[in-house]
């Protein structure tokens, strides 16, 4: 019986705590990250993640951990940042549940023939300190 009252006594503690930020501070996160991938401003967005940042990708039933750890992740992005015609981002539908933000992202870039292309996908943020600690990236449509 007392392992019990322990285990209920740390699922409540775990339960309540509180998430890191307020909504609008975590808007203003993942904004900020936003604008940082459209400027191509690698630097601004290191400062936003957390050291032990995943990212992953959600196929159907299963989860591929893509990068791991801010320098994995910032290498990644250095060879996408390459490309001259590295599409634009912008978000919208946003859901946001204690440390958890949910984001419908768009990106847009021209084709070949000059015409206006775009594709989307949701996009799950967990923050941790005020950082980004893992971002769950579902199929784009």
């Amino acid at each position: 019986m007392k392992k019990l009252i322990i285990f209920v006594g740390l699922l409540i503690a775990i339960f309540a705590a509180p998430s890191d930020a307020n909504p609008k501070e975590q808007a203003s996160i993942i904004s900020a990250y936003s604008a940082a991938w459209n400027a191509k401003d690698l630097a601004k967005m290191a400062t936003l993640m957390h050291p032990d940042i995943e990212w992953l990708s959600v196929s159907g039933s299963k989860i591929s951990v893509e990068t791991k750890g801010k320098d994995e992740l910032v290498s990644a992005l250095e060879k996408w940042f390459l490309s001259p015609d590295l599409p634009k981002g912008s978000l919208r539908d946003w859901s946001i549940n204690g440390n958890f933000v949910a984001v419908t992202e768009t990106a847009s870039w021209l084709d070949d023939a000059n015409q206006q292309q775009s594709q989307s996908s949701l996009t799950v943020y967990e923050l941790q300190d005020k950082l980004i600690r893992r971002v769950y990236y579902y199929p784009s449509i």
